[in-house]
């Protein structure tokens, strides 16, 4: 049986800021609260042995919760790696020695772009001081010699891609430890406009499950910022008809195969509701080429009523990760020609909800960290 490695814990469902991109604007049937302590508390008490990463995330901003600190100390007191995701707006020299004297291994900011832009527009409405609170915190980490990490995550769309030509200089200049690059989540017609994958999705293209019908291209390690060699992979890639290897490595993308189910992870949401992943945390809209479909929340128990380690070795939701590793729901995404795109309570191989067909995570398109 797949063993429970990482626990998303949602503190929060509200967030301080309303930034346009945000899928929680199309939220339906959702009610929006701070997880009790109480509650908190309880799970920590039957989480299971194997577990060994305690993430502070979500859909809400985990620092707007009034006891994050202590939550984190708990957890770091029992000997869970902890990280957290922010979107940075409430890091202050306080909040900042605040998470480091509690423990955090790992503090994630959301980034939607490297330097202020006109056209970004879908981001975060407070860009012009976060660069200064990434700056006031690297100086505090290095000045009490904390071992904490800083990983930043971006959301790439047309608005902001070609910022990542900055990136190499900010991850030297800010010492970020990891990134994360996502694809748009398209939660709005307007959402959908701005992403970068329709070609690569519609192709196929880099998916596993389609490897031996493609030639195969071999390339090295080259100096990659040459004018010449940008122009000559840019009409390369530009076609991607063919399986890419760098230097005999093969670089596939992950289709139909879902990270958090296979890797061990579960989410537990604001109001003790135990998710499979992130795409099943709550009820929202999607868009899947002209057709907005409803995702539905999908819970396999609540920790008020049952502890995580029971959830997680129920039986509905053992089967269900197996149905996961089979993988063998309809593939709405490639098609989405009948009624059943609209929603995921069903699909045409037979699934009841939820189904998992329509999903960019299991499509290796979607990356949370």
């Amino acid at each position: 049986m797949i063993e429970l490695k990482k626990l998303y814990i949602e503190p929060t469902s509200n967030c301080n800021l309303h930034c346009e991109m945000c899928f929680r604007n199309t939220w339906f049937d959702e009610v929006f609260c701070d997880m009790k302590y109480e509650l908190f508390e309880k799970i920590l008490k039957n989480i299971p042995c194997e577990t060994e990463t305690i993430f502070f995330g979500g859909m809400g901003e985990p620092l707007h919760h009034p006891k994050i600190i202590d939550m984190i100390l708990d957890c770091s007191n029992l000997d869970y790696k902890v990280e957290l995701l922010t979107n940075g707006s409430l890091l202050s020299e306080t909040m900042d020695k605040a998470l480091m004297e509690a423990g955090v291994s790992k503090l994630w900011v959301s980034m939607d772009a490297i330097e202020p832009t006109d056209n970004s527009g879908m981001g975060h409405p407070f860009y012009e001081n976060l660069i200064d609170k990434i700056k006031e915190f690297n100086k505090l980490r290095y000045k009490n010699n904390s071992l904490i990490q800083l990983g930043i995550t971006f959301v790439a769309t047309k608005s902001n891609v070609a910022q990542l030509a900055k990136l190499p200089y900010f991850i030297d200049q800010y010492n970020i430890d990891e990134v994360n690059i996502s694809n748009m989540y398209p939660s709005s017609r307007e959402a959908q406009k701005e992403t970068l994958y329709q070609k690569t999705l519609n192709m196929s293209i880099g998916s596993d499950s389609f490897a031996s019908s493609r030639s195969v291209v071999n390339l090295p390690f080259m100096d990659f910022d040459l004018s010449q060699v940008r122009e000559g992979l840019s009409g390369l890639f530009s076609k991607m008809n063919f399986n890419l290897k760098i230097s005999n490595n093969s670089v596939p993308r992950p289709s139909q195969y879902c990270r958090f189910v296979n890797e061990g992870m579960a989410f537990v949401r604001s109001d003790g509701n135990v998710s499979p992943c992130m795409a099943l945390l709550h009820n929202g809209t999607t868009v899947i080429g002209d057709t907005e479909r409803k995702v539905y929340h999908h819970s396999f128990g609540n920790v008020n009523d049952l502890g995580v380690k029971e959830i997680w070795e129920s039986k509905d939701y053992v089967t269900f990760r197996k149905r996961v590793q089979e993988f063998s729901f309809s593939p709405c995404m490639n098609c989405g020609h009948c009624t059943y795109v609209e929603d995921n309570k069903s699909d045409c191989f037979g699934n009841e909800k939820p189904t998992c067909g329509a999903c960019l995570w299991a499509e290796g398109l979607l990356s949370c960290p």
